[in-house]
């Protein structure tokens, strides 16, 4: 069979598996000059119950299957309604998951009590991570039919079940996995929920445009160099970037199989913060470590978010007493005029409550995300080229230059260890930086955390987006990262730049592909970055940004 009729075959599968009365007929979708945003569209297909179900925090979910209000079956019937019409780019399971779900309910009723603090959850996951029963393919056809076993799930997954999770959907992933968009040639490619001429990001694209949806109430992705952080800045979420060790990543597809340093990390991504917090809580709490042995022994500290809160400013009051480094530009590539008024906007919001800004001028970050892909390059791509190879089935368009460079070779042993020498000396260069803002700031402390963009770009039409340093530095530095939403691109405020002057080729390439009506409508996230196993002071700042804009009393017009 050949690679196209393998594809449709898996179309088809899908589909079959949706049922009938929550298919959606071509009229029923409207084009996309009629309706960029369907964010919201899908509400119209919905009872009045599932809509109070699907529009609730993963934290009231948990609170009325506690209670009895909502069934574990009501529930995720629910979110198994509203993933199958917001998301055609997903593997279902509802048979197995309203099976979990029925399971959790007689438990329930027989014992009284719930399964776990996640009894009744729906939880969707990224494509990457295996499960009893289902496929990875990971965006290659040449991994269609590869059914998982139990042995192959990883610790996450196995804690999720234990927790009384139900497992109801895996989300799209692009080819190779390695890009900040998601596409392949079995699904086809993930689009933007906000605006349908965009894309959703990657490489946990799907998992962006569906919770962006409020199809699933709490996700899980992966991070190699933005594809948590990505998506969620894309799709108006929360994500966190753990450092790698403090979250199980084990039972996952990957592409770089054996990758010794740089490894992809786990986290979760979420509509509200509260939900980001106690998902990522809720697993630490279970010892992770006593069964996954990368993870290192960590519990969570109520006492390390505590003190950020205790700095963090009063509501109504103007006393924050947090330092955050600003950095609005890398000087290699400007952000859009959208990612640089929300740069301004939380700049403005912070100042307003009292916090310190100091502006961040660490060593250069582009040469060091040249190293970084370097590392992920050291094998020449031979294990993606061999997936992509094996089906038949073309490259993406994003991968053809790469691809088509046969002469490319594997990095020698000494050419690897150099470049993990260079990664070393950045990373020591990056933290006496960081230390030495202590001189700097009011408080006589280093910066609690640095807040820069995601991406040059509020999303990007597919097939575009191709500079990762300012995601992808977090990743060579091991740093832990929370994206967060701050505004929307807007045609009225967000202007073309004619008369800038792009600072290299790289910079010129992005700066042309934005486009005032193209864009408008489009989410704007960025980032705030911590150091190493900092992962609840990051939650903690991102609580505190997120105080900070919502009490924001200037207007966004004033930040254009």
């Amino acid at each position: 069979m050949d690679w196209q009729s393998v594809a449709q075959a898996k179309k088809a599968s899908l589909l079959s598996l949706i049922p009938v009365r929550w298919r959606l007929k071509p009229s029923d979708i409207p084009s996309v000059a009629a309706l960029r945003d369907v964010s919201g569209y899908i509400c119209r297909f919905l009872t009045p119950q599932e809509l109070a179900i699907t529009n609730s925090t993963a934290v009231k979910v948990l609170a009325n299957a506690r209670s009895g209000e909502w069934s574990a079956v009501e529930i995720t019937r629910a979110f198994c309604h509203r993933a199958a019409i917001a998301h055609q780019l997903v593997e279902i399971c509802f048979i197995a998951a309203e099976r979990q779900a029925e399971e959790l309910d007689e438990y329930l009723y027989q014992t009284g009590r719930t399964l776990g603090p996640l009894h009744g959850l729906p939880v969707s996951l990224k494509d990457r991570f295996n499960i009893n029963g289902l496929e990875s393919a990971c965006g290659y056809i040449s991994w269609l039919g590869q059914k998982k076993d139990l042995g192959a799930e990883g610790t996450l997954v196995r804690k999720l079940r234990q927790l009384g999770a139900v497992f109801f959907v895996k989300t799209n992933v692009p080819m190779s996995m390695l890009m900040g968009e998601t596409s392949n040639n079995i699904i086809g490619s993930t689009i933007n929920p906000y605006n349908r001429n965009l894309s959703a990001g990657g490489a946990s694209g799907g998992e962006g445009a569906l919770l962006a949806m409020k199809g699933s109430p709490l996700g899980w992705g992966s991070d190699i160099a933005g594809s948590i952080r990505i998506p969620c800045a894309f799709n108006n979420l929360y994500g966190l970037r753990p450092s790698f060790g403090r979250l199980p990543a084990s039972g996952m597809a990957t592409s770089l199989p054996g990758l010794p340093t740089a490894g992809s990390v786990v986290g979760p991504m979420t509509a509200d913060l509260p939900s980001l917090e106690m998902a990522t809580k809720t697993i630490l709490d279970t010892s992770p470590w006593k069964e996954d042995i990368d993870v290192l022994e960590m519990p969570w500290s109520d006492d390390k978010i505590q003190t950020v809160r205790n700095r963090a400013c009063r509501r109504g009051e103007r006393d924050g007493k947090l330092t955050f480094g600003i950095m609005n530009c890398d000087k290699f590539v400007l952000p859009h005029p959208p990612v640089n008024r929300a740069m301004k906007l939380v700049t403005q919001a912070l100042l307003e409550r009292g916090y310190e800004v100091i502006e961040w001028d660490p060593p250069l970050h582009s040469p060091a995300i040249d190293v970084l892909f370097q590392i992920f390059g050291s094998t020449a791509g031979a294990s993606v080229r061999q997936a992509i190879d094996a089906s038949g089935e073309p490259p993406l368009p994003q991968l053809l230059t790469w691809y088509r460079d046969i002469e490319s070779q594997p990095a020698s042993s000494l050419d690897f260890w150099d470049l993990c020498r260079r990664r070393d000396e950045y990373r020591a260069a990056y933290n006496e930086y960081w230390a030495s803002t202590q001189a700097r700031s009011a408080f006589k402390r280093p910066i609690d955390g640095v807040i820069l963009p995601v991406a040059p770009s509020a999303a990007t039409e597919e097939g575009l987006f191709s500079y990762y340093a300012y995601s992808g530095i977090v990743n060579m530095l091991d740093y832990t990262s929370g994206s967060f939403p701050v505004t929307f691109a807007d045609r009225s405020l967000d202007f073309e730049t004619p008369d800038y002057e792009p600072m290299n080729l790289t910079d010129r390439s992005v700066w042309r592909t934005y486009q005032k009506d193209l864009f408008d409508g489009a989410p704007v996230g960025l980032q705030v970055m911590g150091k190493r196993l900092q992962e609840e002071r990051v939650i903690g700042l991102m609580e505190a940004i997120a105080a900070a804009l919502q009490d924001y009393t200037g207007s966004e017009s004033s930040q254009a």
